[in-house]
């Protein structure tokens, strides 16, 4: 039985609310969150509509930053979860996609993989949820390895999740 439940996105509202962002922020870049198909109200159509207002994406995995490429977004996409195998770095690559980097497994991967060219990359710190991300203490130790290997882009970023 399907429910007469609906979410209408007002377009005209999103860039509205997205300009009072901007007005607080005024010297930040931002990065519109569209995972999970823009939390169910149609990431590509989202992503079209934003692109000229944000510096760029995320998304939680590979397939959606995919589905935005094949839509014609060329703005940099942020892999939330990064990669689970390292069979994924060819289309990482493939798709110029920027990856979180939250596991020791992943940190072990990465700097043994042998990529065509340089991966841009993102370490997550624990901020204090205890689910996903380095601890400060461990950070500074994954930021050296990292600077050190000449197949992760420069600058290495920054992020944690807050909520």
């Amino acid at each position: 039985m399907t429910r007469p439940t609906q979410a209408v996105i007002d377009l005209s509202a999103l860039h509205h609310n997205l300009q009072r962002v901007r007005t607080c922020a005024t010297q930040q870049r931002i990065i519109a969150v569209i995972k999970a198909d823009g939390y169910g109200h149609g990431a590509v159509r989202i992503a079209h509509a934003l692109s000229s207002k944000v510096e760029a994406f995320a998304v939680c995995c590979l397939e959606e930053a995919i589905e935005l490429r094949e839509a014609g977004i060329q703005l940099p996409i942020v892999l939330l979860e990064g990669f689970y195998q390292i069979e994924e770095l060819p289309l990482i690559i493939e798709h110029n996609l920027q990856v979180v980097i939250h596991t020791p497994t992943q940190v072990t991967s990465l700097l043994k993989a042998q990529p065509e060219r340089p991966i841009s990359v993102w370490l997550k710190v624990d901020s204090g949820m205890h689910r996903l991300g380095f601890t400060p203490l461990e950070i500074g130790e994954t930021w050296k390895r990292f600077t050190q290997c000449t197949h992760i882009a420069k600058p290495i970023r920054l992020m944690s999740h807050l909520s």
